[in-house]
């Protein structure tokens, strides 16, 4: 079976672990402000916290925002992860999801009516694609979610550096994954500052709206650093793959979604009449297809987001794997034949 993400590790890796054990400090120390330095050196942003995930990373900069304001309505994408989802509830504020269009971003209609009803927005760049919303200017403190799509860029701009407040995750299939992590970045001091105290319950004040142990280990510190430095070359092998799906896929009845040359090539999907039949049929023909997204987050609540359930019946997530082999890519294309 290809599998549907796979993280790509090397000789490099394991020497950066056994260096993090043999140098006696596997808690948050050293390479973790190393992380912190070189995320935001890449962001653009001042100023960088790590944390032991991304949906920790989410929680604790909705909680910064609620120091200084209060937090009560929180805009989310409709078709994104469920983290985003767990976070707003975590704060105690209410999720509004925002609906997408047929390319899976954000419907923009729709945001500017909502807007000025909400108190934050998380925006995330779907997929590896990028969504140009963030770059706007929005009558709430925004919170951009770049899990998907670090490393690409809108114009001359990193993605990390649009809003109030960035998210990154380190998760282990994420473009920068090592196994488990996430950082909070601004350009704020206080809001860096707040998630730092947050972060460590011992050393919090008992007047802070949370606190939690969410510090990020130098161990998952160190396997993150490893992929920061692969990841350019990933990304590169991630496009050339894409690129070659397309060419493969030209001419048949197929709708590609539309991806920037500046995104990450995170995700490879295509829309079809019935996901879920064409998911069953690379299954039983040793692919690991999937849908982006579990379910839409607006169903989970009970909220109404057309786009998003459309995007639920007909949209495949298929393996666009940085380290694809020759076999592995043949065995795609015969599949794509066969279930296309």
């Amino acid at each position: 079976m290809i599998p549907h993400s796979r993280p790509v590790f090397g000789a490099e890796s394991t020497r950066a672990v056994n260096d993090v054990l043999q140098g006696g400090h596997t808690a948050c120390g050293p390479v973790s402000l190393s992380l912190e330095e070189r995320v935001a050196a890449l962001t653009g942003r001042s100023y960088a916290a790590a944390v032991d995930s991304g949906t920790s990373a989410l929680v604790l900069a909705l909680f910064a925002l609620s120091i200084d304001r209060p937090v009560r309505r929180v805009g989310i994408p409709a078709y994104a992860c469920r983290a985003l989802l767990h976070a707003v509830r975590a704060c105690g504020a209410e999720p509004v999801c925002m609906d997408c269009t047929t390319d899976l971003r954000l419907d923009g209609t729709q945001a500017e009516i909502l807007a000025p009803t909400l108190d934050a927005v998380i925006l995330n760049h779907p997929f590896g694609m990028i969504e140009p919303l963030v770059a706007e200017d929005w009558p709430c403190p925004v919170i951009e979610d770049m899990a998907q799509a670090a490393g690409g860029r809108i114009g001359e701009h990193e993605l990390g550096g649009f809003g109030d407040i960035s998210i990154a995750s380190f998760y282990a299939t994420k473009p920068w994954g090592g196994a488990y992590g996430g950082m909070v970045l601004s350009s704020q001091t206080h809001i860096v500052e707040q998630v730092c105290l947050m972060r460590n319950a011992d050393a919090a004040d008992v007047s802070l709206p949370y606190a939690g142990n969410h510090q990020l280990s130098d161990l998952h510190a160190a396997l993150a650093i490893c992929r920061l430095d692969s990841a350019p070359a990933e990304m590169v092998k991630r496009r050339d793959l894409a690129a070659r799906y397309d060419g493969y896929l030209h001419g048949k009845d197929i709708e590609l979604l539309r991806r920037e040359a500046s995104g990450n090539h995170y995700r490879y999907i295509v829309r079809v009449e019935d996901a879920a039949q064409v998911m069953k049929a690379f299954r039983a023909h040793g692919v690991a297809a999937a849908h982006p997204v579990a379910s839409p987050l607006s169903r989970l609540i009970g909220q109404t987001c057309p786009g998003a359930e459309l995007a639920q019946q007909q949209c495949v997530s298929l393996p666009l794997l940085a380290d694809m082999s020759d076999a592995e890519e043949e065995h795609m294309l015969k599949a794509m034949a066969i279930c296309l």
